[in-house]
């Protein structure tokens, strides 16, 4: 079993993954984990993620890449999917996850001994800038996370992936998370955030990583992640 890494948001190209594959050689059995925001799926017909797709195909070494939804995506592509199979079309290696899905990921701690972590992958988040948007071409109701998403979530996971990040933690450190220019708290929804927090107080969990805020930064002691072009190895 080889290594992962998590980073954050693609916004529809594969170049800063495909650049850190060949950068440190990666190779089949290693994998990568993006925290929402893909965004290959965003044009109404596939000409953009067929050639991504390809691209990825073409020059990923065999590395497997998973990845939840963030709000950049085009939710009229993706519930056409076969969730099941949790592949991105016509890729063997990219890997959609479901929102309240799990994933299992193998931890090497030594040559003859690997650990299972189980994670919780949870996609979703609000555009604060939906108001200069336009309704299934740029942005998607869909991309808000639900009552339904998360009512069966409960337990013990070591990892969170998620795209937004609950309320609790992101008004604290909103300082630090509010990066993107002429956007005020006049123009934002936390629909997403509040539904975070109810994930947040009926799990347990080691830490949890997110995307969604163009920055990376730790937060509450480490506890939280949040990720941009980063790369962190999961141990």
């Amino acid at each position: 079993m080889g290594r992962t890494f998590i980073t954050g948001d693609c916004h529809g190209s594969l170049d800063k993954i495909i650049n850190f594959i060949k950068k440190f050689d990666l190779k089949e059995g290693d994998s990568i984990i993006v925290c929402g925001d893909l965004a290959l799926a965003w044009r109404k017909d596939q000409k953009d993620y067929n050639y991504h797709i390809e691209n990825y195909e073409a020059n990923c070494n065999g590395v497997d890449l998973y990845w939840i939804d963030g709000n950049h995506e085009n939710f009229d592509i993706i519930k056409n999917w076969n969730c099941e199979k949790e592949i991105y079309n016509n890729s063997p290696h990219i890997h959609y996850c479901p929102r309240g899905s799990e994933l299992i990921i193998g931890v090497e701690v030594n040559e003859n001994h690997t650990i299972l972590r189980k994670c919780l992958c949870l996609g979703g988040a609000d555009s604060v800038d939906k108001f200069r948007r336009t309704k299934h071409l740029s942005w998607w109701e869909e991309e808000t996370i639900t009552e339904d998403d998360i009512k069966d979530i409960e337990g013990n996971y070591y990892y969170v992936f998620t795209h937004c990040c609950p309320y609790s933690i992101f008004n604290p450190n909103r300082i630090y998370l509010c990066t993107l220019d002429n956007i005020t708290e006049s123009n934002a929804i936390h629909e997403s955030e509040y539904m975070l927090d109810k994930v947040k107080d009926n799990i347990e969990f080691e830490k949890w990583f997110f995307g969604h805020y163009h920055v990376n930064k730790e937060l509450e002691n480490g506890k939280f992640q949040c990720l941009l072009d980063d790369f962190i190895e999961l141990k």
